[in-house]
């Protein structure tokens, strides 16, 4: 029912009845209802069943690992993430995005600053001789840049999948491409952001949640008197 579900929506968009629904899938409504209560929890399902568990985290160890270069890992890394990207999954994105369905883009992605954008920038700070996040919080600025790559990668699959335009099967070269050109420039543009006539909305502090959170508590564990 739930890969039928995604398949339906996916086409018809989240404003298809459970109805017809139903009468796609050769079921009662009555037989639906009996799995899921109501047609939010039906979609929640779904969402929680093709965007949740696409994470392989080989790939945290990857994005960080010095052994390669930037350029290496960043190409590996998103010929596997774009590599996982269905037709499905990707139609059901943007059909959240752009119709009534709640938080539910945002909660699925979430985590991309911490799982992606934040370890992009941290490998581009060290590839200019910037300091770590932990004596400089990254700025809303350093997230653009991550961006522009994900972005295009992204647009790759929406090529693919909602254009329909014809792609090469093995995406790798492409995005090896992709990748060459932005390091080459990114490194400059972080030495550029960290400079003195940086404009001042880039150089925003990006709410990070977990080096926020180790800097609140050493905030607090000095401003604690001893005992």
């Amino acid at each position: 029912m739930l890969d039928a579900a995604a398949t339906f929506f996916g086409e018809h968009g989240f404003e298809a009845t459970t109805r017809a629904f139903a009468d796609q899938l050769g079921v009662t409504q009555a037989l639906l209802y009996r799995y899921f209560p109501s047609k939010s929890v039906l979609i929640d399902r779904v969402f929680a069943e093709r965007m949740s568990g696409g994470w392989d985290p080989a790939w945290s160890d990857l994005l960080v690992d010095r052994r390669l270069s930037l350029a290496e890992r960043l190409t590996q890394f998103y010929t596997a993430y774009q590599g996982r990207v269905t037709e499905t999954g990707m139609r059901l994105y943007l059909r959240a995005a752009l119709q009534e369905t709640g938080n539910r883009p945002r909660r699925y992605s979430a985590p991309l600053t911490d799982t992606i954008l934040q370890p992009i920038a941290g490998e581009l700070r060290h590839l200019a001789d910037l300091p770590p996040f932990d004596e400089r919080p990254m700025v809303r600025g350093e997230r653009e840049i991550a961006m522009m790559l994900h972005a295009a990668i992204v647009f790759l699959g929406i090529r693919k999948f909602v254009y329909r335009m014809p792609m090469p099967d093995d995406l790798s070269d492409v995005i090896g491409l992709y990748v060459r050109t932005f390091v080459e420039g990114a490194a400059i543009e972080l030495k550029a952001l960290h400079g003195p006539d940086a404009p001042q909305s880039l150089g925003v502090e990006q709410l990070d949640r977990r080096h926020a959170a180790a800097r609140k508590k050493a905030s607090a564990r000095k401003e604690t008197p001893n005992k």
